[in-house]
């Protein structure tokens, strides 16, 4: 074999050995449809819901109630989800600070259009102008520990 013919089977060669370790490097950070993986990047969604009526700005059901109104829509709406329970603050247009029972619920994985579909039910649910919603891109990993 020449030296020019050994040259370019060697380029080659890597050039192979690159693409392989960048396909499973993609194959195990989840590129493609994350739900067939274990790990790997995928988009989040955080709705943020404050509890406080629209109209009154007071709170109409107790945070138990509220709870349970937010996490009955999205059981209707996801297989999985974190709901925590926070404190939001804002400040009105009469410039008075509120303070209000706010919900937070995770979403990984999920469809946008779903996430806005919940969105309405719990604005129409709990008397809102508006619930946040953020968009996150995340790395999950289902670890099960270090025999699972």
């Amino acid at each position: 074999m020449s030296k020019k013919t050994g040259m370019i089977a060697l380029i080659i060669a890597i050039a192979s050995l690159c693409c392989s370790v960048l396909s499973l490097g993609m194959m195990l950070r989840g590129s493609g449809n994350p739900q067939k993986t274990e790990t790997g990047t995928v988009k989040q969604y955080v709705m943020y819901v404050g509890t406080n009526d629209k109209d009154t700005y007071q709170p109409e059901h107790t945070n138990e109630e509220a709870r349970d109104i937010v996490d009955e829509i999205c059981l209707k709406y996801f297989e999985g989800y974190t709901l925590q329970e926070a404190i939001g603050s804002w400040v009105d247009e009469k410039n008075n600070a509120t303070h209000e029972y706010t919900l937070v619920c995770y979403f990984d994985d999920a469809d946008r259009d779903t996430v806005y579909k919940a969105a309405d039910e719990v604005i129409e649910a709990l008397n809102q102008n508006t619930v946040l919603i953020e968009t996150n891109e995340t790395e999950i990993d289902y670890y099960g520990g270090r025999n699972g």
